[in-house]
């Protein structure tokens, strides 16, 4: 008689800095997965709220494992992450990585999984679509990036982010490929630079919820830019990546240059604003001719109070808006 075979662990990594007022839902979402071979790993990224407090509540559950940082790590300043911290000690076969402020629903794990059998070996991704929930009226509202599967590089240079950055149920090895001491926070752009090497397919299927809030996590944009254009550098210079997009690259590249940009003005800091639409004119110099670049350089050339005018009367220019090199 064959023994069962035990299904593969699944480690869910939740990185936290002070959400303590959310964190327990969090938590909650992950352990009722109706996919039962998981371990839940919680770092506190050195909250100075009641976070650790909070996780400690979930320290009797089998489940539920806590690692605690002195000292925060931003995401994207320093030689290693708090997520690649808690995966290095995670055992899972598969990674799935929840943002401490967000839930998952009870079968995103499952149909993942589920997935993943169905398909070949030569997919190591698996995304979902979800929903994003605001806070400030309790409204949820369906949201997906893309729909697209098998290998994704070209549709993330040409369209854009494919992923929701907490849906993806990875292979381990994935993370290899970017370096555990190189990653974000298993954000976007972590999936971006894998999509280079592996396969991709999804759930069609509305599985996890991400909160908007008053207090999403304010990223020094500074440190993370000067991140970005570690990655970008590396990519630019890699022949695979080169031989695959070609000229696709520097577009892209100058698309993400040009909303750091577009960030940098936002904010009145038009020192490191003009280097980052330098850097776009650089990389890809018929950025020149597009409505956003045009604007962006006009405000650099505007004497400073003018600028700052326009930007208070006319509305700030998001860092979050789409900016396009089309």
């Amino acid at each position: 008689m064959h023994k069962k075979k035990t299904p593969p662990l699944v480690s869910i990594i939740i990185p936290c800095y002070n959400y303590g007022k959310y964190i327990e839902k969090c938590i909650q979402s992950a352990i009722d997965q109706t996919y039962e071979n998981i371990e839940v790993i919680v770092v506190d990224n050195g909250s100075t709220d009641n976070s650790l407090e909070k996780i400690k509540l979930f320290s009797s559950n089998e489940k539920v494992k806590v690692i605690k940082l002195e000292v925060n790590i931003p995401p994207g300043t320093a030689e290693k992450s708090a997520v690649g911290i808690a995966i290095n000690k995670s055992r899972g076969e598969y990674i799935s990585i929840l943002y401490a402020d967000d839930w998952y629903l009870p079968k995103k794990i499952e149909k993942q999984i589920e997935l993943f059998k169905k398909v070949d070996g030569s997919v190591s991704l698996i995304y979902c679509h979800g929903y994003r929930f605001f806070e400030n009226n309790n409204k949820k509202v369906k949201w997906r990036m893309q729909s697209v599967r098998g290998y994704v590089f070209k549709d993330y240079l040409l369209k854009g982010d494919v992923v929701i950055p907490i849906s993806p149920l990875v292979k381990r090895y994935c993370y290899d490929i970017i370096g555990l001491n190189n990653m974000w926070t298993g954000s976007e752009y972590d999936f971006f630079i894998m999509s280079q090497y592996i396969n991709f397919d999804y759930v069609d299927d509305h599985l996890v919820v991400m909160r908007e809030h008053d207090n999403n996590d304010a990223k020094s944009t500074l440190s993370v830019y000067k991140r970005v254009k570690k990655y970008h550098y590396i990519m630019m210079q890699d022949s695979n990546a080169r031989l695959k997009a070609g000229w696709l690259i520097n577009k892209r590249v100058a698309q993400d240059y040009l909303s750091y940009g577009l960030a940098f003005i936002t904010k009145l800091d038009m020192l490191h604003g003009r280097k980052a639409v330098f850097d776009t004119i650089k990389v890809y110099p018929l950025c020149l001719a597009k409505p956003s670049c045009i604007v962006a350089i006009t405000l650099l050339f505007l004497p400073f109070s003018v600028s700052k005018y326009l930007l208070t009367k006319l509305g700030k220019l998001s860092s979050n808006s789409t900016t396009s090199c089309d």
